[in-house]
């Protein structure tokens, strides 16, 4: 919700801001080239809200995407709409929320690791902090630039983008940011925003790895400035990006915010969820997990008996090494359905759309049993001794079954 990253992050997810009614709604594009909307906000009449933005959303060929909802609209979507949305709530995108005072002053043994840090930090260089303005604003590209160098990072991501577009519109944003300079050297900066009347978030820091403790010294520093106007520090999320992880709760933070995510689902996906859940056994939250962040209309394959779903198979783009690979998940099929050709016919209708779209490397998948084994050997899958590897463009759902003996795939050569 804050203006500095809806601005700043335009580039990737073209945000658009509506006022209608007492209400205002941001609409975007996910980095899955969905179009969703935020959590609306002002106005107290939801059912009213969302009526409208089910349709904004249907003029435009897409189903209602929510995103950063927090609690009271989860409990509001299923008051009025029981069953009709899949919900989820992404550990990678929750915030850290710390005290002020505890990244301040770094009290007690938890924090002595930190300590540590500042005290080499102190000892081996002259240090000053200021303000982040007009005359230094060059000094934190240059900065920028070297910690670039350092991680291998390209100056055209998307992440340097909104960097960019911070430090350029830096007074226009209401950014507020700190450099730290030792030896006279520019050595780290940081720079947020206000969110509300008891919160400062940090939307950006960068050290020069040739200063060690650099990054201990600025956090600590930027906490000391802000603890004299602010309760809390909101470093946002993780990205599920296992070191960025580790460092943020290092600094153990006093809470997370979760933020849900809805979907809501169409007569034909509340039937597949009605079918998985009888087929796998799987809870609600599971299933509409998937739906939420992998599932993609384009390539799922149903067969419907009297307008309703009786068998299923997804299709998921694969990526791996650059290279984009088909798996074919969670093929079910009702049990009074069960022995008539379906299933084969799913499998063959994804194989065919695999060869005409012409994209797909192969095919593979991971066989529940015997039975089904022998059912793919039918249609060119033939056994490997290669054992399932989570696919990189999907990091926030697991597609394999958890045991290594159980995930040797077989496969079905496409180009």
């Amino acid at each position: 919700m804050s203006l500095a990253n809806i601005y700043c992050w335009q580039d990737s997810y073209h945000s658009q801001i509506a006022l209608w009614r007492d209400w205002m709604v941001i609409r975007f594009t996910t980095e899955r080239g969905e179009t969703a909307y935020m959590q609306p906000m002002g106005g107290t009449d939801c059912r009213e809200i969302l009526e409208c933005l089910i349709a904004d959303a249907a003029s435009i060929g897409s189903p209602l995407r929510l995103f950063g909802l927090d609690s009271s609209w989860i409990a509001t979507l299923s008051e009025l709409y029981p069953d009709q949305f899949a919900l989820y709530a992404s550990a990678a995108n929750a915030d850290y929320i710390y005290l002020a005072e505890d990244l301040a002053q770094l009290l007690g043994r938890k924090y002595q690791p930190k300590r540590n840090f500042i005290n080499r930090f102190t000892s081996r260089y002259e240090h000053r902090l200021e303000r982040i303005c007009k005359t230094n604003i060059e000094q934190c590209l240059q900065l920028n630039r070297i910690w670039c160098s350092q991680k291998g990072v390209e100056t055209t991501n998307p992440e340097q983008i909104a960097l960019n577009r911070a430090l350029s519109e830096y007074d226009k944003l209401g950014l507020q940011g700190w450099i730290l300079y030792a030896n006279d050297t520019p050595a780290a900066f940081a720079i947020g925003s206000q969110i509300n009347h008891d919160t400062f978030c940090i939307h950006i820091e960068k050290s020069d790895a040739n200063f060690d403790g650099a990054s201990a010294m600025i956090n600590n520093l930027v906490a000391v400035e802000v603890a004299k106007e602010y309760k809390y520090i909101n470093r946002e999320d993780d990205l599920g990006i296992e070191g960025l992880r580790k460092a943020k709760q290092s600094y153990y933070p006093t809470m997370m915010v979760t933020k849900h995510s809805a979907l809501m689902l169409s007569q034909k996906q509340r039937d597949m969820r009605r079918l998985w859940q009888e087929c796998f056994g799987d809870d609600i939250s599971t299933i509409d997990h998937f739906f939420v962040t992998v599932y993609n209309d384009n390539q799922c394959f149903t067969h419907s008996v009297n307008g309703r779903v009786v068998s299923m198979l997804h299709l998921i783009s694969a990526k791996y090494n650059d290279s984009l690979h088909g798996y074919i998940y969670a093929l079910a099929t009702d049990s009074a359905f069960r022995h008539q050709g379906i299933a084969s016919s799913l499998i063959e209708r994804a194989i065919a759309y695999a060869k005409e779209r012409g994209i797909f490397r192969d095919l593979f998948l991971i066989p529940a049993d015997e039975g089904v084994k022998n059912l793919y050997a039918l249609h060119g899958f033939e056994s490997t001794d290669a054992i399932f590897i989570q696919p990189e463009n999907i990091p926030d759902y697991d597609l394999g079954t958890g045991s290594g003996s159980a995930d040797f795939v077989m496969r079905r050569k496409i180009l």
